[in-house]
């Protein structure tokens, strides 16, 4: 849910969404603070097993493919296609239901220190948004070997969060772009997330805090993704997220500002 929080609600909802508004400070519509916001620390784990074979990790998550330009299986039914162009830079392009969802140029620098990917996001409602991330070498390593630790993420398009009432203290989170949607009460139960993108067996549980604070734990068929604090400042004016990913040894902060 904290990458891509939620789609359009059904219209028996517009009127209680409107409600919400003057007593939820979470309702509303809120869109990224690319300023504010700190995506870096996230880490990316390269293991080079020869033969153009790779197993790359992210937190939780791993997958071995072959560089070889073809599409292969990866986590939460996506493919990946990897094509070398020399030996500093890797062309990636990312499939789900055989669409492209993202592609990609890796770029290693001269002294093997420092990679950069600029690529393009390609959301289900149509558009895109392009990114640029820059990734410092953390430890020993080689090549495209070793730890790989992101120093700078700009987004070309930032994201928009519709929140909405739903079912007494419940919420309902959409992200538009992303047609996807979340339905939540907060009880610790989990609930589904949907959308064309969302892996399959995605859910979320959370409870609330008080009034200007969640707590929201993701996960994917059972195995925890993350553990995220909603908070909304005291003039309800600015959503920030504090996310802690699992696996990773550094948390995200992610800053919206009501529209």
């Amino acid at each position: 849910m904290r990458k891509h929080i939620c789609s359009s609600v059904a219209l028996a909802f517009l009127l209680v969404g409107t409600l919400c508004a003057g007593t939820d400070p979470f309702c509303g519509k809120w869109k990224l603070d690319s300023q504010k916001t700190n995506f870096t620390g996230e880490q990316m784990k390269i293991q080079d097993l020869g033969g153009n074979k790779y197993t790359l990790g992210w937190g939780t998550v791993s997958d071995t493919v072959t560089a070889d330009g073809t599409d292969q299986p990866i986590h939460f039914g996506r493919t990946v296609a990897i094509t070398p162009e020399g030996s500093n830079t890797w062309k990636m392009v990312e499939k789900k239901d055989g669409k492209v969802t993202s592609s990609m140029v890796h770029s290693l620098s001269a002294d093997g220190k420092t990679q950069t990917i600029k690529g393009t996001d390609n959301k289900p409602d149509g558009t895109t948004s392009d990114f640029d991330v820059e990734l410092k070498r953390v430890g020993t390593g080689t090549g495209w070997a070793g730890t790989w630790e992101s120093t700078e993420v700009k987004i070309g398009s930032p994201d928009q969060w519709d929140i909405e009432a739903y079912e007494g203290d419940g919420l309902t989170f959409n992200n538009p772009a992303y047609q996807d949607t979340l339905s939540m009460k907060f009880d610790g139960k989990d609930y589904e997330e949907k959308g064309p993108n969302v892996p399959s067996g995605s859910a979320s549980s959370g409870k609330r805090v008080n009034a200007h604070t969640l707590d929201v734990t993701d996960k994917v068929k059972g195995q925890v993704m993350d553990h995220t604090k909603f908070e909304v400042s005291g003039d309800g004016k600015v959503l920030t997220l504090t996310i802690h990913e699992t696996g990773q040894p550094h948390a995200m902060t992610v800053v919206y500002n009501k529209m």
